[in-house]
């Protein structure tokens, strides 16, 4: 891509604009000849609306903290194993194994149950006309 002297000079305030937001000579480079297509009739007009197009996002102001978020801490109970915030586990323990009332934990299908759950899913199946083996 072939840009004269005046286009260049033309598209010099541009170019600063992108360096001043803490972009590098080869983020400049690679915005302006990324994906050219075959033939540019008019190189200056699309070199313009790259640097437009892609321009960086302004840099926080360098005066300014920026807001910590405190981490997210996961722990579990100390007798069921089930997972959750820190403060909903008073003494290490959660609110159904302290016998409070709390929204239902499903616990898993019992061991002796799987054999009959399976087979009705399969049956199930069986019936939509898909076979499962």
């Amino acid at each position: 891509m072939t840009l004269s002297a005046a286009e260049c000079a033309a598209l010099e305030e541009l170019a600063t604009q992108w360096l001043e937001l803490g972009a590098t000579d080869a983020d400049v480079v690679r915005a302006l000849t990324a994906g050219l297509p075959p033939d540019v009739h008019s190189p200056g007009a699309l070199a313009r609306r790259r640097l437009v197009d892609k321009m960086p996002p302004e840099l926080p102001a360098a005066d300014v903290e920026p807001v910590a978020r405190p981490p997210l801490r996961i722990v579990e109970c100390t007798v069921c194993r089930a997972p959750g915030r820190p403060e909903a586990f008073p003494g290490g323990v959660c609110r159904h194994c302290r016998g409070e009332e709390g929204p239902y934990i499903p616990r898993g299908v019992p061991p002796a149950d799987v054999p009959a759950r399976v087979a009705a899913i399969r049956a199930a199946v069986r019936a939509c006309g898909r076979g499962v083996d």
